[in-house]
């Protein structure tokens, strides 16, 4: 078949392109190659792994693993030779002596451990990758365990120290300046957003997790429904030895007012195998009691003990060698009692909070022949999300702090069932070397929902601190019926890895998305590349990239239109006359008129190995997200009630510059820093909704995890001196940015002046800590003790934004110090 022939069907779109490159060299004759399949302690596939093949009188030979885990070393070698394997998150292994005439080699790495069982073994040292083209920042078991987050039972906390993710006040997070629910996060590879509000409510034991992935720009076609991002959990597995582990015996107290009891989060995990070398468990459990303590409240209703609890539950059998079949379970149970408790709600006027949440997925990897690889998944999240008020006493918000019962009660049950498949092709030759994948994914989300609303009053500044005001508003809703929605949602697409010539590595990508709602197909290409320069032995890697990427419909703003007419009543100063008649207001939409929010992210990157080993990158990221879901108002921009139809008048704009360094010292001891300069605004500062928010024109402004300048460091190192003759390992953090900017209202929630026009002080943590390492019983055992927030920088999570009262500006339930302390078993002799 001529070339102008693959040509004409390129012309028909990328996926005929893959499937049209020729295999050069077939009709050749060559001696048959030296396949290196690479594979983990339980016979998975190892991606991505650096291979260096060392024959004597040579120098050595690089390769890296592609999907299926396989390598082709061409030469012929003519006497023994060895093999040395490596990739972060692993053991580096080596293999001698490996016969000339082998045609196969098949070589086991195995995944670092919490709990480590061999001395010898040596951890791989993170590099350069010229081979990864995304912006992926990876954090395996080593930083898991060693940098010292807190809470350190909340994984999301540990995301906190990647540069381009901002963690808000309730613990979601904000990668590159997105919402929380623009970033797609995934456990094992599946999708496990909350179905409706798209947050990531699904906990798992922090000691269950092995690696966590971060990829803001440039990240693939098989990753859709996410312009703001992609976090991937991947969480461990059983292996031929019984395994035990257990951290955090201690409770933790905190500095603040005095010596308060914070939390007990202690934290188990098993496994094992079921059948040696053929199949294996594994189990990660967490249970949590978390005092939640507002200083600023009255001393006897001033807590809120959280109970939560999480459980993996996990099985793999490999049915044959190229066969290899997973199935998961993850449960998690939440109780709060007085849940959105702070210095401007007391008790009285919280909810009881309960959530039951359930995730079970089974995934089938099956060898095929000639070196591809077929992947199958399926996966189902559920879960029930409830919270009541406590009695029936009317709501009001003074200036100062909310009184009365929460005006709102509310029973969800959400779920999505979520399908997949990937195939990944064996690796072709023309024009360079192709590794190519497909697939398709496709879930349908069901969600209902009953509610009931109580009126909503809001009341003057009084003419004393311990009086209340005059009327000024009140919300009266009307009963709103119990519904039903659901959405259907299907992707496919396809990627080629091609390498034209040494040196670079180009990532063509084609994707298609539609569903059931919005009702319009979606293509999405992207295009990045990585250049090394030959012969630099990968100390220099450039990055580009820009794509387009599209959003799922955020069912969250569609169930606001089933909260029905909302009516306002204004009342002069003496709180009785109405200033007219109710003014009644209501959300809207139409499922046709609506578009899918897109975005296009464009980047350059630049990594460079410089002396002392210090591995440093600078990346620029411009992002420009449009057609995002919001309201507005059709009776005017001025108006303050009328019909707020759903739109997609919304846009987005962040850039950052960013800058970082790390440096890794013998015995995995490591060191981190990075600062950030980014800027995070929209067009619509103001997000309107049927319950409180805002009322005002809509206005240009900072979105409110804007934080212009930030630097952020971590690491552990060997103490020089001995302490109490004892040898002590440093462990720290810091994270300093600037405040989140609020925006000003007035007593009836009436937005004053410009839109996040005040910001909160700034962030500092430094929180260092010491770990020391001993034997007890056998075993191998590190205990550390940190001084979170060291400093007792005041770090406040709230503020009265309201400008009529005497408070206004003025910060509360600030973070304080606090001492941590961890037991964790390290080494089973």
């Amino acid at each position: 078949m001529r070339s102008g022939e693959y040509a004409r069907r390129a012309g028909t779109g990328l996926l005929f392109l893959f499937l049209a490159i020729p295999v050069v060299g077939q009709s050749q004759t060559v001696a048959a190659p030296i396949v290196v399949t690479v594979v983990d302690e339980n016979g998975a596939a190892v991606s991505g792994a650096q291979v260096t093949i060392r024959e004597p009188g040579l120098g050595p030979v690089q390769l890296r693993t592609d999907y299926a885990g396989n390598c082709v070393y061409s030469a012929q070698p003519q006497a023994a030779f060895a093999i040395h394997v490596e990739k972060p998150g692993f053991y580096e292994t080596d293999e001698s002596g490996i016969a000339p005439g082998q045609r196969s080699v098949r070589v086991v790495l195995a995944h670092e451990q919490i709990v480590r069982e061999q001395v010898s073994v040596t951890a791989s040292t993170p590099g350069i990758d010229t081979q990864q083209v995304p912006d992926q920042s990876t954090m395996n078991t080593a930083e898991i365990v060693n940098i010292p987050f807190e809470p350190s039972n909340d994984i999301r906390a540990l995301l906190a120290f990647y540069p381009g993710v901002v963690p808000d006040a309730t613990g979601q997070v904000h990668v590159e300046g997105s919402e929380t629910w623009e970033t797609l996060d995934m456990i094992d590879g599946f999708d496990v957003r909350a179905p409706v509000g798209g947050l990531l409510s699904l906990r798992v034991s922090t000691d269950a997790v092995r690696s966590i992935d971060q990829e803001s720009t440039r990240y693939p076609v098989e990753f859709g429904r996410a312009t703001g991002g992609v976090i991937a959990y991947y969480t461990g597995m059983g292996d031929n030895k019984f395994r035990f582990n257990a951290t955090n015996f201690f409770p933790s107290f905190r500095d603040l007012n005095g010596i308060h009891f914070e939390e007990f989060v202690p934290r188990f995990t098993f496994s094992g195998p079921l059948k040696r070398d053929h199949a294996w468990w594994y189990d990660g459990v967490e249970m949590e009691a978390d005092n939640i303590y507002i200083s600023e409240l009255p001393a006897n209703a001033d807590t809120d003990l959280v109970w939560r609890g999480s459980n993996l539950v996990k099985v793999q059998e490999n049915v044959t060698p190229g066969n290899i079949l997973n199935a998961g379970l993850l449960y998690n149970n939440y109780h709060s009692p007085y849940e959105g408790i702070s210095p401007l709600v007391p008790q009285a006027s919280t909810v009881k909070e309960n959530t039951l949440a359930w995730f079970p997925y089974v995934r089938d990897q099956q060898n095929l022949a000639g070196g591809g690889l077929l992947d199958l998944g399926i996966g189902y999240v559920r879960i029930r999300d409830g919270y009541e008020p406590y009695g029936d006493t009317p709501y009001q918000i003074n200036p100062e702090i909310a009184e009365g019962s929460y005006f709102e009660n509310m029973m969800g049950r959400s779920q999505r069932l979520e399908g997949t498949a990937t195939l990944y092709l064996p690796p072709r030759h023309g024009w360079g070397e192709h590794d190519m994948k497909m697939g398709v994914d496709l879930d349908r989300i069901g969600y209902n929902q009953d509610q009931t609303m109580a009126p909503v009053s809001y009341y003057r500044e009084g003419a004393s601190p311990d009086e209340n005001g005059t009327l000024e508003r009140q919300t009266v809703f009307a009963q709103a019926p119990a519904f039903t929605m659901h959405n259907v949602e299907i992707g496919a697409y396809a990627q080629d890895r091609w390498q034209p010539a040494k040196g670079w590595l180009v990532e063509p990508g084609l994707r298609f998305d539609w569903d059931e709602i919005v009702r319009r197909p979606l293509v999405a290409p992207r295009l990045a590349a990585v250049y090394s320069p030959p012969g630099d032995k990968d100390k220099t890697k450039i990055s580009a990239g820009i794509g387009l990427y599209y959003e799922h419909t955020q069912l969250e703003y569609l169930t606001q239109t089933y909260a029905g007419v909302r009516s306002d009543t204004y009342y002069q100063a003496d709180g009785v006359t109405p200033v007219g008649p109710a003014q009644e207001t209501e959300f809207t939409a139409n499922d046709g008129s609506l578009r899918e929010a897109r975005a296009v992210n464009g980047s350059v990157g630049v990594e460079r190995k410089l002396p002392w080993s210090i591995i440093a990158g600078a990346n620029f990221i411009d992002k420009r997200t449009s057609n995002i879901f919001s309201f507005a108002n059709q009776s005017g921009a001025t108006a303050l009630s009328g019909d707020y139809a759903l739109t997609n008048e919304r846009q987005d704009h962040f850039t950052s510059e960013e800058v970082d360094a790390r440096r890794q010292f013998g015995d995995g001891y490591t060191v981190y820093v990075s600062y950030t300069h980014s800027a995070a605004r929209t067009n619509a500062a103001l997000d309107y909704w049927p319950t409180p928010s805002p009322l005002g024109p809509q206005q240009s402004g900072p979105l409110a995890w804007d934080t212009p300048n930030r630097v952020i460091s971590w690491g552990w190192l060997p103490m020089p001196l001995k302490i109490l003759r004892r040898r002590w390992d440093l462990v720290y953090l810091l994270d300093w940015h600037n405040g989140f900017p609020y925006t000003a209202v007035n007593a009836a929630d009436q937005v004053v002046g410009a839109a996040g026009a005040e910001r909160f002080p700034d962030y500092v943590n430094l929180s260092p800590g010491l770990e020391w390492k001993f034997h007890f019983r056998g075993q191998y055992w590190g205990l550390r003790g940190v001084i979170e927030n060291a400093t007792n920088s005041e770090n406040p999570a709230v503020v009265n934004n309201v400008v009529d009262s005497p408070e206004y500006g003025t910060f509360s339930n600030f973070q304080g110090r606090a001492l941590t302390a961890r037991l964790r078993l390290i080494e089973s002799k």
